[in-house]
C-alpha cells in the first residue's frame, strides 16, 4: 500500500483537474477558456480562444483560389500546430516539407518527452514528513492551487535559470498567474519592465507581444519573462487540446478524430491505504482512479512534469500530429519540396489603398524530384517552421538531410537583405552585434547535448536527458563522478554547463584520469545501477541502437561513451509573442510568421531547458494559427483587436498584390514571356558534388571553430572562411538560376546556400559578443587581455557565480 507520504515522493505520478463549475480553472478545448484566477468570469466551453474572430477573412468569391491559404514551411510539431489551429478556424494551409513523407522533421527524433504539468505533487506539511493537502482542493479555489509544487512560475523560473539569465524575476511572487491565455494585459512589457533598456523612451509603436527581453548584466544573455509565461500558463491546454484524450480531460478526438490522440505511458498506481481513498479516487470521471499520466524528472526542472513515451516521444508525436492534419480536409501536404527564397511585394498592395510598406506573399519552391521551381503564393502568409541550423556542425544530434541546415534563417536574412538593397533599409548599420539583432538574433547561441553516443568515425546518436533524470551518472575511465565538479546540482545542472563538463572531461588524458591509456576515451554515461529490464523498456529506441551495431553494447550493464553534440538553435528568426516576425525596431514584416526552433521568441535565452522544445511548438505554433485566423482571447483586449485588424489589412492587401501578379505572368505566358514554372532541367552532378564537398568543409569548420568552447581567434578565422563559402555558394545558385528558376542546381545547392548564411551569421554574431553566457563560452586568449590591461575587456569566460542551484523534487 502506498502512503500520501509515498504517493507525494513519485515522480511518476499525476492527476488532471476535472471540469468544475466552480472553479476558476477549466480544462476545455480552447486555450481560451482557461481563465486565470484574478479573473471572476470563465468563457462559455462551446467558445473558441475567446469566442471572436473575423469571419470575412476569406471572401466566398475566392475562397477556392489557389492561392488563399496559409503556406507553412515546415511538417514538425511547430508546423502542424499552426496547420490545425488555422484550419480549424476555416483557412486553408499548405505544409511542404523537405523530405519524402510528411515525419521527414527534427520533431520526430526527440526522445525525452514534453513538458505538460504536476497536479499532484504538494508542499510537504507536517514538519516536512510528506505529508499531502487533499488532492481535490485543486479542483475548488486558489488555497488549493497554492499548495502545488508545479505551478506556471515554477517553470517560469526553471527556465529563467536554464538560460543563462541571473536577474530575478520581474513579476512579484503576489502577481503570479495561474493557467490562462497570456494576453496583453499580463504583458510585462506594457509597464516597459521588460525593456532592454529600461531608461530608453520608444517612440516605434510596437504590436502586442512585440517581445522585448531582458538583458542580464552578468551574462549579456537576453531572455524574455513574458515568453516564459505565456508557455508555462498556456502550456498544459494545449496540451489537453492537441494531444490528449477524454481519459486526461483532453479535447483532441473532439477536433481532429481519435487517431490524433498520444498513448503516453502510463502509471498504474496501487491505491488501498485509508489515506489515498477518498481524495485520489474523487478525481477521476471514469473510475479508473489508478491509470494516471506517467511524469518524469529530467535536468534543471524543479518538479517531475515531462509526460513522455518511452525515449521516442517525438517520433509518436510527429506521427499523431501529422496524421491528424493529413486528414483535416483543409489541409494538404507537398513533400519533397524545398523553399529557395521568400517572395515579397515592395508595394505592400498599395493598390488596395493599404499602408504595408512591404509584406510576404508567398516562396520560390524546388520540386526536389524534378528539379523544377515555381511560385507559390498565399494569401494568408508564410510560417517559417522548418526547425533549426544544427545540422551545420560536423557532429549533431539532428538528422541528415536538408533538416536542421539553416533553412528558415537563411530565408530571413535574404529576405532582409533584399529589403534593405530594395529601397530604405530597416536596420542599416555593419555593426554585427547589430546586424543580427534584426530579423534574426541570438544566433549565437547554439545549445550542444552533453550526451551523444562516442564512437569514432560514426554519427553521433542522442542519450536523451531523461536517463541523468532517471539517475544516470557522468564518469570518466576510471569511473569517478566528474559532474559536480562543475556544479552543484551535477548531472542535473543547465545543459550548457554539463555540455561544458563533458567537453573538458574528454580533452583531459584517460591515463592521468587512472584510465590505463592515452587512447582511451574519458566522459562515459552509467546508468548500470538501475534494473536492467525496467531501463530496456524506459528506453528501448536506445537498447536497440546499441544492440544494433556489430560490435553491440548494453546500456544496462556498462557505461556508455559521451561527447556533446550539436542540438538545437536557442536563437533564430525573430518574433513576438504572437509568431509574427519582427525587425529591431519592432515593427512587423507583414504577412510573416515563425514558430518553434526556427523563431527566436527569447524563450530560451542562451540556453534551452530541457523538454521544452516540444511544448514550444504546440503553443506558440498555434498562436500563429489563432493571429492568422484573427482569433482574439478577449474581446476588450485593444490591442489584440487592433493586431486582428492590421492582420486581416495586411492578408486584403497581399491578396490584391498576388492578383496583380498571377495576372502579369498570365500576361507574360501568353505573350510569349517566361512562365511562373521553369521547366524541368536535369541536375548538373558536377555543381551537386562541388556543393556536397563544400558543406562538408564548412560543418567542418563550424565544428572546429564555433563550438563548444570559442575564442576570438578561432571565431575570426571561422568569420574569414565562411565568408568565402556563403559567396562560393550564391554563385553556384546565381550561375545556375541566372536564365530563370534553378538551372542544374539541385537541393543540395539550396542547402549549401542556406547553411552558409546560417553559418557566417552564427560565427559573426558569437565574434561580436565577447560575453560568456548560457551555451555562448568564449575563451579570451591571454594576449587580449594583456591588451585590456589584464581585465579582459570586461569579458567573462566562466559560468557566473551567482546561478541559482536547483532543487529537483525526486
Amino acid at each position: 500500500m502506498f502512503t500520501k507520504r509515498a504517493i507525494q515522493r513519485s515522480t511518476t505520478i499525476h492527476h488532471m483537474i476535472q471540469r468544475s463549475s466552480g472553479s476558476g480553472i477549466r480544462c476545455s478545448s480552447y486555450v481560451g477558456d482557461v481563465r486565470c484566477f484574478r479573473s471572476t468570469t470563465t468563457t462559455s466551453s462551446g467558445s473558441s480562444i475567446g469566442g471572436r474572430r473575423n469571419n470575412s477573412s476569406t471572401s466566398a468569391t475566392a475562397a477556392g483560389a489557389p492561392h488563399e491559404r496559409l503556406l507553412i514551411l515546415g511538417s514538425g510539431v511547430a508546423g502542424c500546430a499552426t496547420a490545425l489551429t488555422a484550419a480549424r478556424h476555416g483557412i486553408p494551409v499548405t505544409i511542404l516539407h523537405a523530405g519524402s513523407s510528411r515525419n521527414d522533421c527534427n520533431s520526430y527524433w526527440a526522445q525525452g518527452g514534453v513538458i505538460y504539468r504536476n497536479y499532484r505533487l504538494r508542499e510537504t506539511d507536517n514538519g516536512g514528513n510528506g505529508g499531502t493537502s487533499n488532492i481535490s482542493s485543486a479542483l475548488g479555489g486558489e488555497e488549493g492551487i497554492k499548495g502545488l509544487v508545479d505551478t506556471p512560475r515554477s517553470l517560469v523560473n526553471d527556465i529563467r535559470i536554464a538560460s543563462g539569465y541571473t536577474g530575478p524575476l520581474q513579476r512579484e511572487e503576489s502577481e503570479s498567474l495561474e493557467e490562462c491565455v497570456y494576453s496583453s494585459q499580463y504583458h510585462l512589457d506594457n509597464n516597459n519592465k521588460n525593456n532592454n533598456n529600461p531608461t530608453a523612451t520608444t517612440t516605434t509603436r510596437r504590436p502586442q507581444g512585440s517581445n522585448n527581453s531582458q538583458t542580464c548584466p552578468t551574462s549579456n544573455v537576453r531572455w524574455s519573462e513574458d515568453a516564459s509565461w505565456k508557455l508555462a500558463c498556456e502550456g498544459p491546454t494545449r496540451i489537453r487540446q492537441l494531444l490528449l484524450g477524454p481519459k486526461d480531460s483532453g479535447t483532441a478526438h473532439e477536433h481532429y478524430g481519435p487517431h490524433a490522440i498520444v498513448p503516453f505511458d502510463r502509471q498504474v498506481l496501487p491505491t488501498g491505504s485509508e489515506d489515498d481513498d477518498d481524495d485520489i479516487r474523487s478525481v477521476y470521471k471514469d473510475g479508473s482512479e489508478d491509470d494516471v499520466l506517467s511524469l518524469c524528472l529530467e535536468a534543471s526542472h524543479s518538479a517531475a512534469r515531462i509526460i513522455h513515451y518511452a525515449d521516442c516521444t517525438g517520433k509518436v508525436i510527429t506521427e499523431r500530429i501529422t496524421d491528424a492534419a493529413s486528414k483535416h480536409p483543409l489541409i494538404e501536404f507537398r513533400g519533397d519540396c524545398v523553399v529557395t527564397d521568400l517572395i515579397f511585394d515592395e508595394d505592400g498592395g498599395s493598390g488596395s489603398g493599404g499602408s504595408n510598406d512591404k509584406m510576404v506573399i508567398g516562396a520560390k519552391v524546388l520540386d526536389k524530384q524534378r528539379n523544377e521551381q515555381s511560385n507559390m503564393y498565399a494569401t494568408h502568409g508564410v510560417v517559417l517552421a522548418s526547425g533549426g541550423l544544427g545540422g551545420i556542425y560536423q557532429h549533431s544530434t539532428n538528422p541528415l538531410g536538408f533538416n536542421a541546415l539553416g533553412s528558415s534563417v537563411g530565408l530571413a536574412l535574404r529576405l532582409e537583405d533584399r529589403l534593405s538593397s530594395s529601397s530604405s533599409p530597416l536596420n542599416n548599420n555593419n555593426n554585427n552585434m547589430n546586424k543580427y539583432n534584426g530579423i534574426v538574433s541570438d544566433l549565437e547561441y547554439v545549445q550542444f547535448h552533453p550526451t551523444s553516443l562516442y564512437l569514432p568515425n560514426e554519427a553521433r546518436f542522442l542519450l536523451t536527458e531523461a536517463l541523468r533524470g532517471e539517475g544516470a551518472i557522468l564518469r570518466d575511465a576510471s569511473g569517478r563522478a566528474f559532474a559536480r565538479d562543475y556544479h552543484p546540482n551535477g548531472e542535473l545542472a543547465p545543459r550548457d554547463i554539463v555540455a561544458r563538463a563533458v567537453f573538458m572531461e574528454s580533452q583531459k588524458s584517460a591515463a592521468a584520469a587512472g584510465g590505463g591509456g592515452e587512447d582511451v576515451h574519458n566522459a562515459y554515461l552509467d546508468i548500470s545501477h538501475r534494473d536492467s529490464e525496467w531501463l530496456k523498456d524506459r528506453f528501448p529506441s536506445i537498447h536497440a541502437h546499441l544492440k544494433s551495431r556489430t560490435n553491440t553494447m548494453d546500456f544496462t550493464q556498462e557505461k556508455i561513451p559521451v561527447i556533446p553534440a550539436a542540438h538545437y538553435t536557442c536563437g533564430g528568426v525573430t518574433t513576438d509573442l504572437n509568431g509574427c516576425v519582427i525587425a529591431s525596431n519592432g515593427e512587423w514584416y507583414g504577412n510573416l510568421y515563425a514558430a518553434g526552433e526556427a523563431a527566436r521568441t527569447g524563450l530560451h535565452g542562451g540556453n534551452r531547458l530541457a523538454s521544452t522544445s516540444l511544448l514550444e511548438g504546440l503553443v506558440y505554433g498555434a498562436s500563429v494559427g489563432e493571429m492568422v485566423a484573427g482569433v482574439v482571447s478577449d474581446g476588450t483586449d485593444d490591442k489584440a483587436l487592433e493586431n486582428r485588424e492590421r492582420v486581416m489589412e495586411t492578408m486584403h492587401q497581399a491578396r490584391y498584390a498576388i492578383e496583380q501578379r498571377l495576372a502579369l505572368e498570365q500576361s507574360n505566358t501568353n505573350a510569349g514571356g517566361s512562365s511562373t514554372v521553369s521547366s524541368t532541367t536535369a541536375v548538373d552532378e558536377g555543381m551537386r558534388k562541388e556543393a556536397t564537398a563544400i558543406l562538408t568543409n564548412l560543418k567542418s569548420i563550424m565544428w572546429d571553430n564555433v563550438g563548444v568552447v570559442r575564442t576570438p581567434s578561432k571565431l575570426a578565422l571561422a568569420v574569414s572562411e565562411l565568408s568565402a563559402m556563403r559567396d562560393e555558394a550564391d554563385q553556384l545558385w546565381n550561375n545556375s538560376s541566372s536564365s530563370g528558376g534553378c538551372g542544374g542546381a539541385g537541393w543540395e545547392v539550396v542547402a549549401l546556400r542556406d547553411a552558409a548564411h546560417s553559418g557566417l551569421a552564427v560565427a559573426e554574431s558569437a565574434l561580436a559578443n565577447r560575453v560568456s553566457g548560457g551555451a555562448h563560452y568564449v575563451v579570451l586568449e591571454e594576449i587580449e587581455s594583456e591588451n585590456h590591461n589584464g581585465n579582459g575587456g570586461g569579458s567573462k569566460s566562466v559560468d557566473s557565480d551567482d546561478e541559482e542551484p536547483l532543487h529537483a523534487v525526486i
